[in-house]
């Protein structure tokens, strides 16, 4: 029980890893968790009216209604109960409506004052919801439910009592309040978004309700990758790399940089607070972990039902970053997924600063969203490929956008000796402030170019290029997939450590290392 308890304490970074890295159930057949009967049945949400339809009190240009909802029973007897703000146009219904659960629950008692994007909505006709999709502790009464939901999670192996469940529950369960108030709202298109668990939420609606036709999400898990399926070559690549790292800073022989050691030491993919370590210190085996985590991957990752998704017509974009801790399989997904857009904010993630030179400008949800919703003139980027070739001492890169328009701008980012996704160091390298460069545009060609010099020392290269481009008087950018090289003159590992630590600190970091290796718990 103490390990369950601690689930509890590590609040915010524990939940994500516990349901982002990857959910998994225990039944052999691998049905959905997501009862579509229960979930569109209005005569169980037992609503609770807390202000009725009225006009808004802070710009007088809506018309808004707070109910409280029963999302789930979640288990007998423990109700799982929510807010939803409900936003509609002064006069007329709305058609469809964007959904969102980035909310605190205090603040949900108040009238919403809206951002652009949800004002433009309303004011063409399309409604809003608002709703609490936040860490448990962050409820009432949710640290109690947080470790009763962590106990029969561990229990029963049964993927409704995970937190990535209620948080899909509480969108669709939201859209079903919605539209049972059938003089307010009409059948349209219904969008989500948000960042973290609120990028999380509407993914996990769209794939599991197809009543939901677009999914905004950043840094949110896109992939069901080898990581977070827990292949074992994979986390033990990480592990290794997390162990180089911690006894690197543990004698001083790195800066940590913009982060304390305890940050670090709650992000690692493998040593953690993912769920699959409290699994395990539970009893679970490696192969159930696995096994399991392969069973439900089609309920949670847009990589795994991307065919579906487009059959229906449903429109997908994320927001990865380049250094965030959910969003750790951005090579891999770019080498197995390059269909799903994608754009990548160099240097950013959860608790980290941008590149100096990102874009300031970018619109990207409301270009996204607002072209879902009402169509236009411009149409968004489509996803492009991307080659390079070595030539002497550089690394020449050329991006095509071989379907839609052309873009009317390329940048490229660069790092080198990159640790792997999962690992701390993953996090804790950025890309440096000069390594960036504007690209050129080859009109012969159709093509966008650009020539990195190569540093000598190095034995890989990762790079990215990121294109703008002007959607009905919004800046949208779109990514070229996130590419790694490897380069002739590779080093030894201790080589490369020997070029930035001292003889002393290396052979005090191996030593630390070997320490922690004969301490590290198998990993099947």
């Amino acid at each position: 029980m103490k390990n369950r308890r601690r689930l509890g304490q590590l609040g915010v970074v524990t939940l994500l890893c516990l349901v982002l890295i990857t959910p998994h159930t225990a039944f052999a057949q691998a049905t959905s968790p997501f009862d579509l009967i229960e979930i569109r049945d209005e005569t169980t949400l037992d609503v609770a009216v807390l202000q009725d339809w009225h006009v808004d009190t802070v710009s007088g240009t809506t018309r808004q209604k707070l109910i409280e909802i029963k999302v789930a029973e979640w288990w007998p007897g423990q109700d799982y109960r929510i807010p939803v703000r409900l936003i509609v146009p002064l006069t007329g219904k709305a058609a469809g409506f964007h959904i969102t659960g980035n909310h605190a629950y205090a603040g949900m008692t108040a009238d919403a004052g809206l951002d652009t994007l949800d004002q433009l909505l309303i004011d063409g006709g399309v409604g809003v919801v608002y709703t609490v999709v936040q860490a448990l502790p962050n409820i009432p009464g949710g640290s109690v439910i947080l470790e009763q939901m962590t106990d029969r999670f561990l229990t029963t192996h049964d993927p409704r009592y995970m937190t990535a469940w209620i948080w899909g529950m509480t969108l669709m369960r939201a859209a079903t309040a919605a539209l049972a108030e059938t003089d307010y709202f009409e059948t349209g298109k219904i969008a989500g978004s948000g960042g973290s668990k609120n990028g999380v939420a509407p993914a996990v609606a769209l794939i599991n309700d197809d009543r939901f036709t677009a999914t905004h999400s950043t840094v949110a898990p896109a992939y069901a990758s080898p990581l977070r399926l827990y292949d074992p070559a994979t986390i033990d690549q990480a592990a290794a790399a997390d162990d180089w790292f911690f006894a690197a800073l543990d004698c001083g022989a790195i800066d940590p940089g913009d982060h304390t050691l305890s940050w670090y030491r709650t992000k690692p993919f493998v040593t953690g607070s993912g769920w699959h370590v409290t699994a395990i210190n539970e009893g679970w085996s490696w192969e159930e972990v696995r096994q399991l985590a392969e069973d439900t991957k089609d309920y949670f990752y847009v990589s795994e039902t991307w065919d579906t998704l487009m059959s229906r017509g449903a429109e997908v974009f994320f927001h990865p970053a380049t250094h965030d801790w959910v969003a750790w399989d951005i090579l891999w997904g770019a080498q197995h997924h390059p269909e799903i857009p994608v754009y990548y904010l160099p240097n950013g993630g959860h608790d980290q600063t941008p590149h100096p030179m990102a874009a300031t400008d970018e619109q990207n949800r409301n270009a996204f969203l607002l072209k879902h919703f009402f169509g236009g003139t411009d149409p968004m980027l489509e996803p492009p490929t991307s080659s390079c070739e070595i030539v002497a001492d550089e690394l020449r890169v050329t991006v095509r956008f071989e379907s839609g328009p052309q873009p009317s701008s390329g940048r490229i980012w660069w790092i080198y000796n990159r640790h792997p996704g999962g690992s701390a160091p993953f996090l804790w390298k950025r890309i440096p402030d000069d390594q960036w460069k504007n690209m050129v545009y080859d009109g012969a060609e159709a093509a966008w170019t650009a020539s990195i010099p190569l540093d000598m020392f190095a034995s890989s290269i990762e790079f990215f290029t990121n294109h703008g481009i002007d959607v009905d008087g919004r800046q949208a950018y779109l990514s070229s997939p996130y590419t790694r090289v490897p380069l002739a003159f590779e080093l030894p590992t201790f080589s490369q450590i020997a070029l930035i630590i001292p003889a002393s600190a290396i052979l005090l970091t191996g030593l630390t290392m070997l320490t922690r290796h004969g301490e590290r718990k198998v990993r099947g």
